[in-house]
């Protein structure tokens, strides 16, 4: 099954899910950061965007976890961050990263995810 985007003006890879899944997040290379929560933007088999009430530092590497309906345990995913802005001053930022070391069991459920949507569409 193929999610390549069709439009000739669609950088994107994936396909883009607009679901509102909360997650959990911290930098990778510093354990003593407490995670913080917040809301999926999209989500697709290659990356995610979220907001955020600080902004993230592009290049650093982010722990993710979140739940879904089609599994019990947790989704866990490392994720570059490629951007970051700031969309309301001071309070939201929009962050988009790119996953890296992908497990078996994570891609089997974002195939899930970009399955479902596209039944529903």
């Amino acid at each position: 099954m193929s999610a390549d985007i069709k439009s000739s003006n669609e950088r994107r890879r994936s396909v883009r899910v607009q679901k509102t899944f909360i997650i959990r997040f911290c930098a990778k290379n510093d354990p003593s950061q407490k995670y913080e929560i917040s809301q999926i933007k999209n989500i697709s088999r290659t990356g995610i965007c979220f907001t955020s009430t600080k902004p993230l530092v592009p290049g650093v590497i982010m722990l993710i976890e979140f739940r879904m309906p089609y599994v019990s345990d947790m989704i866990s995913l490392e994720a570059q961050v490629l951007d970051s802005k700031e969309k309301v001053k001071n309070v939201v930022y929009e962050n988009r990263l790119k996953y890296q070391n992908v497990s078996l069991e994570a891609l089997i459920v974002l195939e899930k995810i970009e399955n479902y949507n596209n039944q529903v569409s």
